[in-house]
């Protein structure tokens, strides 16, 4: 039987720095778990390069203090019937934008604000930093004017280079492999050609493979029209070595694509 897979969210939660410059969470802080992944995670790492006489190439290795930046969008959606906060998505987005609220400390001359520490975390990923700006974009609304779709852009930053992992205690371990079988993700595909369907597509390809078969494992309803360009799994025996437990499973694959360099 094939394990479960669970999907990870990213999550927004409120953070704080000791003393000693350790991060810990705020117990009952601010907390947000997104709706939808983002597509991608924009890393930015960066030193500050001194001004003054950088003749040699010695000189040119003092530099201040580094800096790591963070720039990510979320899409926020209560268009559905049944969805929470379906009357107003900014609802839901008005949690991110209370992580930039301030506090006052202090008064006169020693008046401070003082923002949340925020950390963004999607399974092992993990920044820890502040929110720099927050861009709204509301691009879908009710016939009577009520905003229901948000698309936020988050800029945060932290001082210094950090680049850090966590275990996820939650994530489920990849489905085992048998001899000979590719690495996941690699699983060659076959195109349909024009007024093909799938008997002729295996026929083609060389294989005696069951075409029955390779349309129950592609999902195909009517095996007799497929769409030109339509991808096939011809690898039926690796599919059926593998084994499930009746039912029809449906899958999603997410990923991020982290850029920048330490």
């Amino acid at each position: 039987m094939e394990t479960a897979r669970n999907l990870t969210r990213a999550e927004l939660l409120e953070v704080r720095w000791t003393d000693t410059g350790e991060v810990e969470k705020v117990d009952g802080g601010k907390y947000l778990k997104v709706q939808f992944n983002p597509a991608s995670l924009k890393v930015t790492y960066a030193n500050q390069v001194q001004t003054g006489d950088q003749s040699t190439g010695s000189s040119m290795q003092y530099v201040g203090r580094g800096s790591s930046k963070l720039a990510v969008e979320l899409i926020f959606d209560v268009s559905g019937a049944n969805a929470e906060n379906n009357d107003d998505v900014r609802k839901i987005t008005e949690k991110v934008a209370n992580f930039m609220k301030t506090t006052q400390e202090g008064s006169g001359e020693d008046t401070r604000f003082k923002v949340s520490g925020v950390r963004l975390q999607w399974g092992t990923f993990l920044f820890d930093g502040i929110i720099e700006s927050m861009d709204e974009t509301l691009d879908l609304w009710s016939e009577d004017g009520r905003p229901l779709r948000s698309t936020v852009a988050l800029s945060m930053s932290q001082p210094g280079i950090h680049f850090e992992f966590e275990t996820n205690p939650n994530a489920t371990p990849s489905p085992a492999r048998g001899a000979g079988q590719s690495p996941a993700g690699t699983t060659p595909l076959t195109p349909a050609a024009l007024g093909s369907n799938v008997q002729n597509v295996v026929a083609r390809a060389g294989l005696k493979a069951d075409w029955k078969a390779v349309a129950e494992l592609n999902g195909i309803e009517n095996p007799r029209q497929l769409a030109a360009g339509t991808l096939l799994n011809l690898n039926v025996k690796v599919k059926a070595s593998a084994g499930t437990a009746g039912g029809v499973s449906a899958g999603a694959s997410f990923g991020a694509s982290l850029s920048g360099s330490a």
